[in-house]
Parts: structure tokens; C-alpha cells; sequence
């Protein structure tokens, strides 16, 4: 029987999961990682760790590696592959360092090349102490600049930009946020935004929102950023202003995009081209809340499209039914839980939300006094719960289990409201059994 040959383009936690699955499904096969970064996997959520403490110890972020090895899994890195030849199935690829050619022969192909932080066209960025937030040689660099006395501005404040923000300030940097807009716009109802602007200011870090770099200004290096109408001073200057899909390999054979400028899939994770597929944040997902297909650069959803996607390249018929965004993290001393859609996100895909505080409804909810937290869940026209938000300096992980257990259940906003407080009371029961 002939060995099966899959190849895997990315070494990010897409590709990783689409490997380990692809050994699940075929235990004969060749399976082998290309990863442009050259360094082992590690864990991208831990960057800012890099920033926030200086650690010497940058093993502690590679993972995976043994699991690797006994999985037989060929990694290479710091191998960027640059072409493909879909009728004879070659990848050609080159060492990033050595600048040695490479081939590599498949019969089926994944493709997780991930995403790069978008900066956006403005003069001076080019200038040394000037830095995306993305990858482990990003953090490396931003963690030699970071010294105390020294200031530095964070351009976005989602998820990314809040975590390097609060890094920089632990090492003793003078921070200050920019956004256009408010903080997490994208995640969170206006109301949250504003609170966790003053929890943030209170850690001395300012939050400047409705405003927008137009220059970069000093000699070779940076010395201070021109806003709208004032500037500011900075020696380092970090944006965290999103990310955009890497689809300059797929576009190059003909691949199909979608709407959104990722890689078109189907439920299978199958692109336009036969035996290839494609997974994680340079792909488009489809949105379980709204059946739209959309774009979610987010590392859960990336696992989840990599399972997908490594198993049918080994054989499999895996389907995806669609998934729920879901983000927890923790910034400057508050949990922050992001589930599924927010007024702001819903309206781009084209639904109308209500907006229900439950922050509000206290006497309702006797658990707001035991466990408390700002709670916000939102419902499309037809009473559908499509979003849920928490910020809670304690409890975030205890919310977040319950509310997305709503989720998984397709629960109406009416039986939310009726059967929650009953959830809580035996998750926390439970919780307190196990302890």
C-alpha cells in the first residue's frame, strides 16, 4: 500500500493540530511541518510574557516539539515555502537562513499560513523602535527597547494591544493607548469599553480614544507620534491594529478567496484546488450564530479548523458545523469575556441585536451580589442569544463556562433569563465539590 505524503505549510497551532489529526486518521503516513519562523512552536498567547518580564528562559514558551517526535512528525523550520506545482503535487521551498532550494512531493496539502499584523499606511512607520505585536521575534524585539524611563505608544487596543500594553507598563515603560475608536469595540457594548478605559487609567497607563496616528516623527529612530491635533512623545511605537490573512502562496496558484480576503473553504476545509486545504487564520469560517461565512483570526477557532482540515487530508470526511467566537484573557486586573456577537460585529454581518445589561438586573439575579461582574448578553429580532460579554475581576472563567453553555444549548434569550441563575448555582456547586 502506498505511503500517503502530506505536507502541512504553517507551524502555528492550525498546522500543529492538523498534523497531530492527520496521525489520528493515518498512522503509515509522512507528515511534514513547514514553518517560516525559525524557531520551535510556541505558545503566540504567551508573547507578551517575553515583554513583561524579560525571561531569559524562551524554552518556556516552545511547546509541542517532543509530541512531535513521538508522533513522527517532520518539522523544518525556518523553511518559507514560495511555490506549488498542483499538477505534479511538488512544494518548492527555500531555508529562510541558509537560502537552500527545497522540495517537498504531496497527495494532499494544508495550508495554515497564518496571518501578519496589519499596520497601516503611515509616514514614518518604517522607523527603527517601530514594531508590529504578532510573532516571538516581534516580542524579542520589543523586549530589548522595553526599559524603564522609557515611553512608548500602543496603537489598537483589542486583545493583542491591551496584553502589550500592560507588559510594556510592568517593566516600568510609560504607556500610552490609542485607538480610533474605543477599546475592543469589536468585542465589547460601549458601556464596558468606558469601564475598563478607567480600570486601565487607574494602572497608569492613558487611554486616548477617537484619534489616530498621522506621523511617525524623529531622526532614525522614533522619538514622538503626531496625532490628530497634539504629539506625543515615544521611543517605541507598537501596533496592534489587527491582523490580515497570508494568502500571497495561495493566491499564487489560483486558490480562491472569499468576500473577506482569506481563503475560501467549504465545510471540509477544502479550497477551489483538489488536495488542498486550508485551516486557521488565513482562511475564512463559518459563523455557527449567523450560517455567514466571515473572517476569525482567533487561536480556538483556528484548533478547530485544523483538526478539520488535518484529518480529511489524511482520509477522513470531517465536517465542520460552524463555530462561536469565544475570547477570555486578562488585562490589567480584569477578566474580559467575549462570546459570539456584539452590536458592532452583528451589524456587520447584517443583524440587528438588542442589548441586555444584566449588570442592571441585580435583584433579579441574586449571584450578581455573590459573584459580581458587568454582564451583557445581546439577542437577534426573534429572541436568539447571539452575544455574551463579562468583565469581572474574579469570576471571568466562572461566567464564561455557563454562558457559553447557553451557546452550545441554542437557548432562546427568554430561557436564558429563566433557567441561568439555576446553571450558576450547579456549576458553582460543582466547583466547589471538586475543590
Amino acid at each position: 500500500m502506498k505511503q500517503r505524503k502530506i505536507v502541512i505549510v504553517g507551524g502555528n497551532v492550525a498546522g500543529l493540530t492538523a498534523a497531530a489529526n492527520a496521525r489520528g486518521v493515518d498512522k503509515h503516513a509522512q507528515i511534514v511541518v513547514l514553518s517560516r519562523e525559525p524557531y520551535p512552536p510556541y505558545r503566540r498567547s504567551a508573547l507578551s510574557s517575553l515583554i513583561s518580564t524579560k525571561s531569559s528562559k524562551l524554552e518556556d514558551l516552545f511547546i509541542f516539539s517532543q509530541q512531535l517526535k513521538e508522533l513522527k512528525i517532520r518539522f523544518f523550520q525556518g523553511v518559507e515555502a514560495f511555490d506549488i506545482d498542483t499538477n505534479e503535487r511538488v512544494i518548492k521551498a527555500k531555508g529562510i537562513r541558509a537560502n537552500n532550494s527545497l522540495s517537498f512531493h504531496y497527495d494532499s496539502l494544508v495550508l495554515a499560513t497564518g496571518s501578519s499584523s496589519f499596520i497601516p499606511p503611515v509616514e514614518g512607520a518604517e522607523r527603527k523602535g517601530v514594531f508590529g505585536f504578532r510573532t516571538f521575534e516581534d516580542a524579542l524585539s520589543i523586549s530589548r527597547e522595553a526599559y524603564a524611563g522609557k515611553s512608548a505608544m500602543v496603537i489598537g487596543a483589542g486583545f493583542a494591544g491591551l496584553e502589550v500594553a500592560e507588559a510594556l507598563a510592568k517593566r516600568g515603560v510609560k504607556v500610552t493607548i490609542t485607538v480610533r475608536s474605543r477599546i475592543l469595540r469589536e468585542f465589547v457594548e460601549p458601556s464596558l469599553s468606558m469601564y475598563l478605559k478607567e480600570q486601565i487609567e487607574r494602572k497608569g497607563v492613558k487611554v486616548m480614544t477617537g484619534v489616530s496616528p498621522k506621523e511617525i516623527k524623529g531622526d532614525k529612530k522614533v522619538m514622538r507620534v503626531k496625532l490628530d491635533s497634539e504629539e506625543i512623545p515615544a521611543h517605541i511605537v507598537v501596533f496592534a491594529t489587527g491582523t490580515k490573512p497570508n494568502v500571497a502562496l495561495a493566491e499564487r496558484i489560483g486558490i480562491e478567496l472569499g468576500k473577506t480576503g482569506a481563503i475560501k473553504v467549504d465545510r471540509y476545509m477544502q479550497t477551489s484546488v483538489p488536495g488542498i486545504y486550508a485551516a486557521g487564520d488565513c482562511t475564512e469560517t463559518l459563523d455557527a450564530l449567523t450560517g455567514k461565512w466571515t473572517y476569525l483570526p482567533v487561536g480556538s477557532v483556528a484548533a478547530k479548523e485544523g483538526a478539520i482540515a488535518g484529518r480529511n487530508a489524511a482520509g477522513d470526511m470531517m465536517e465542520t458545523m460552524g463555530v462561536i467566537r469565544t475570547q477570555m484573557d486578562m488585562a490589567f486586573g480584569e477578566g474580559i469575556v467575549s462570546i459570539g456577537h456584539g452590536s458592532e460585529s452583528a451589524r456587520e454581518t447584517g443583524v440587528e441585536v438588542d442589548i441586555i445589561d444584566l449588570s442592571l438586573m441585580q435583584r433579579r439575579f441574586d449571584f450578581l451580589h455573590e459573584y459580581p461582574a458587568k454582564i451583557i448578553v445581546t439577542a437577534n429580532s426573534k429572541g436568539q442569544m447571539m452575544g455574551a460579554q463579562v468583565v469581572s475581576s474574579r469570576f471571568a472563567p466562572l461566567y464564561a463556562f455557563t454562558l457559553f453553555s447557553a451557546f452550545q444549548q441554542c437557548v432562546t434569550l427568554r430561557e436564558f433569563l429563566d433557567e441561568w441563575q439555576l446553571s450558576l448555582a450547579a456549576f458553582t456547586d460543582f466547583s466547589m465539590r471538586r475543590t
